[in-house]
């Protein structure tokens, strides 16, 4: 069995966003948002020791909404090697674990000097723009911050998430997705992976009430990396959600129960069409009065192959589909609210 290695990921998303006039609820990738930046050039790493040389420190930074649009501000300090008699100072390396060869620790948190990396690169910055990412080198990941309906924010919006949204404008409008997502592993057949383990954990610190959702976002299809074409699948796991938020086929009511899934029974399966893609999104939503966390936060562990294995068996998709999109984040209506998320996230093959 082959792993990627694990990264647990731990970054902050600013969204300072005044709602505007908008279309209806919609879930689901727009038609640009499923274009990942080619990381084949990027082999797995061998060991921790070869990543403590080569993953980038990640950290997120805010800047004041002047502009009316979304602003995204991503740190990927590339750190350099320096003799060990080198004082760091306040340097921010990222905190490695190497207690096995398949898992590296990547962490935003500040930590104390160093004596195996500075950190020089300034900030990248991303504002103004739909779909903008940055792909870490080096690890399966890439973080994503796609305001697909950019033109409707006002303000910002970025990882971890700090969400500042009028709700009385655009109420029932998706302002976008801010989500970590594999780069690893994907466009294998569901039946050649071994397991998908994944934890999430998430805070929230609100000074509103806040309408959104916490989700993972996987997309399949019997033809090897397709993500755009109507014969994809879209499948979102609802883990949270608060303010009344709805998804795709609601009003057509569940077309599935599944039982038994993650410790819970009462999962309902919802499918419909995303008009602005023409690709059916299936929502798995946990029972609302058994969902992962609160208003306040959650957490959730498990096997991410089990439900894709659940839908299948709904028949929703072939056991040998491809896997071609991994990722989770959160939606945003409205609200102030501020989210630290933590996420893990793996395929094994």
């Amino acid at each position: 069995m082959r792993a990627c290695p694990q990264l647990v990921l731990i970054l902050s998303a600013i969204a300072a966003v005044d709602g505007a006039a908008g279309s209806n609820c919609r879930h689901g990738r727009p038609k640009n948002g499923n274009s990942i930046p080619d990381v084949s050039a990027n082999p797995y790493l061998a060991t921790a020791k070869d990543a403590s040389s080569i993953i980038p420190t990640i950290s997120t930074t805010v800047e004041s909404a002047k502009t009316g649009q979304a602003q995204t501000a991503v740190s990927t300090e590339k750190p350099q090697v320096t003799e060990p008699t080198i004082d760091a100072g306040d340097i921010q390396p990222q905190e490695l674990d190497t207690s096995s060869q398949n898992t590296a620790s990547l962490s935003t948190s500040r930590q104390t000097r160093s004596t195996m990396a500075a950190l020089k690169e300034p900030a990248k910055k991303f504002c103004g723009k739909p779909n903008e990412s940055e792909v870490l080198f080096g690890t399966p990941w890439i973080v994503f911050s796609m305001n697909y309906n950019y033109q409707s924010i006002k303000g910002s919006s970025c990882w971890s998430v700090l969400w500042d949204i009028d709700p009385t404008v655009g109420t029932n409008l998706v302002k976008g997705y801010n989500f970590i997502g594999l780069t690893q592993g994907l466009e294998t057949r569901l039946s050649d992976i071994k397991s998908i383990p994944s934890k999430y954990e998430w805070t929230t610190s609100k000074t509103t009430d806040y309408k959104g959702n916490v989700v993972y976002d996987f997309m399949t299809s019997d033809t090897k990396g397709d993500s755009t074409t109507s014969k994809a699948q879209e499948l979102m796991l609802w883990l949270n959600w608060q303010g009344g938020q709805v998804t795709i086929g609601w009003g057509e009511g569940p077309i599935a129960t599944i039982d038994g899934l993650f410790g819970k029974d009462g999962w309902k399966l919802y499918q419909g069409v995303n008009a602005d893609t023409g690709i059916t999104v299936s929502s798995l939503l946990c029972p609302e009065d058994g969902q992962f966390g609160d208003e306040d936060g959650g957490s959730f562990e498990g096997d991410i192959k089990d439900w894709l294995v659940a839908l299948s068996k709904e028949g929703v998709f072939k056991s040998d589909t491809y896997v071609n999109v991994g990722n989770a984040g959160m939606e945003p209506y409205y609200g102030t609210v501020d989210f630290d998320n933590h996420l893990s996230l793996r395929i094994n093959v």
